[in-house]
């Protein structure tokens, strides 16, 4: 099933900007260690911005993501969601096109910190079932490709797509992704799964479903 890349971007970033325009800004977002909840809209709207400008140079690096915090760190929340409103207006429009498939990962990014805010504040980590559906067909494929490409033998994971999504981008423990029904013992495919590293301690997420 295809969804609408632009059209789930552009939903999430109205969600997460619903969210934080009048919460305390200074919370703590366990899943991104060192950020607080102005921090994670900083980097939202600063990606935005970099993708409108073309500074892609180490996208995904921490020192591209800790540049868009730094960017961003005098500006008010408020001030954050009008600017990442209006970097995004393009990069929706380019995401809705048959040349924005394979830049799936920036709508991968937002879901995901939209998810790391829901966590944070102890609210139920529910995304939309299309998006989570094709998250997980994303992840399991790349997954899969991974392994294939590094000689491994072939193996299959089973769990909630949720958890799919949350852990590749590294927000689960080890211990939890081992409790995955895995095909073979998972020990030697770990490296490959988790995308963004291991979570240390389990965020004690929890869905309304």
């Amino acid at each position: 099933m295809e969804i609408d890349l632009g059209v789930v971007y552009r939903e999430s970033r109205l969600r997460v900007s619903e969210m934080v325009i009048s919460c305390d800004d200074t919370i703590a977002v366990p899943a991104t260690p060192g950020w607080d909840v102005h921090a994670v809209v900083a980097h939202l709207a600063g990606a935005a911005e970099d993708a409108r400008t073309g500074n892609l140079d180490g996208v995904t690096t921490d020192p591209w993501t800790a540049a868009q915090v730094v960017r961003g760190k005098d500006k008010s929340v408020s001030e954050l969601c009008a600017q990442w409103a209006q970097d995004s207006t393009p990069l929706e429009s380019f995401l809705s096109t048959p040349e924005g498939k394979p830049f799936s990962n920036a709508v991968f990014d937002v879901c995901s910190h939209e998810a790391d805010l829901l966590s944070a504040m102890g609210q139920p980590v529910d995304l939309p079932e299309d998006f989570v559906a094709f998250s997980r067909r994303a992840m399991t494929k790349s997954f899969y490709a991974q392994v294939a490409s590094a000689g491994l033998d072939p193996i299959e994971v089973s769990a909630l797509p949720l958890e799919i999504f949350r852990s590749r981008l590294g927000r689960r423990t080890e211990a939890e992704v081992m409790a995955y029904d895995w095909s073979a013992l998972a020990t030697d495919y770990l490296d490959f799964w988790f995308i963004f590293g291991r979570c240390e301690k389990s965020l004690g997420e929890f869905s309304s479903s």
